[in-house]
């Protein structure tokens, strides 16, 4: 992206702090649930347009920083967010509208010592038509969930591994039902305010 910077790698203890972060309190750097998009936009710069999640409407409607995927509805209030830790590495936004790079090679037991040592609980769902896959989820407030995505291998032509690798960070809400409408006598706010 032009303009954006990215700083040097860090290696994957930063990258379980932040998540550590995230189980406890909704939160990573800034990007939580029920966050505001035009004061996200202001902390970090503005988001690239990733499109509808719906094709009949424009909302809710995805955006990103770096490698957060974020989804957002009508009321420009963060819904859910996905981080794709399968890459090794990743970029997350950071305060003026720089990247970081954090390493992502996070195990299944560090993760958990990890979260247990923030007084975190939570529970494991496994998958009968998945089974090399299962998810951590951790409640951080009512009505909001964290998934930390593990899976046994990188690769399936590889071996199962003894220590699972995280895939992939969740967050999301069950508390936003509805979103109020718009209103269409403010100007556009650059993210489609008029559109449905």
């Amino acid at each position: 992206m032009p303009g954006v910077t990215s700083q040097a790698p860090s290696d994957a203890a930063d990258f379980l702090a932040l998540l550590t972060g995230l189980a406890a309190t909704a939160d990573l750097g800034g990007l939580r649930y029920d966050a505001s998009l035009p004061l996200l936009a202001t902390r970090f710069g503005d988001p690239y347009d990733s499109g509808r999640v719906h094709r009949q409407t424009r909302w809710p409607h995805a955006f990103g920083w770096g490698d957060a995927w974020t989804v957002f509805c009508r009321c420009r209030r963060l819904r859910s967010f996905s981080l794709p830790t399968w890459h090794g590495e990743l970029e997350l936004p950071v305060d003026g509208g720089g990247l970081r790079t954090y390493g992502t090679r996070v195990t299944e037991s560090a993760l958990t010592a990890a979260l247990a040592a923030a007084g975190c609980s939570w529970e494991s769902v496994t998958y009968q038509n998945i089974p090399d896959q299962r998810t951590l989820e951790v409640a951080p407030a009512e009505e909001v969930r964290v998934g930390f995505v593990l899976v046994d291998r990188l690769d399936q032509d590889q071996p199962p591994l003894a220590d699972w690798l995280l895939h992939k960070v969740s967050l999301w809400g069950y508390d936003h039902p509805d979103c109020p409408e718009p209103d269409r006598t403010l100007p556009d706010d650059g993210w489609g305010a008029a559109e449905l």
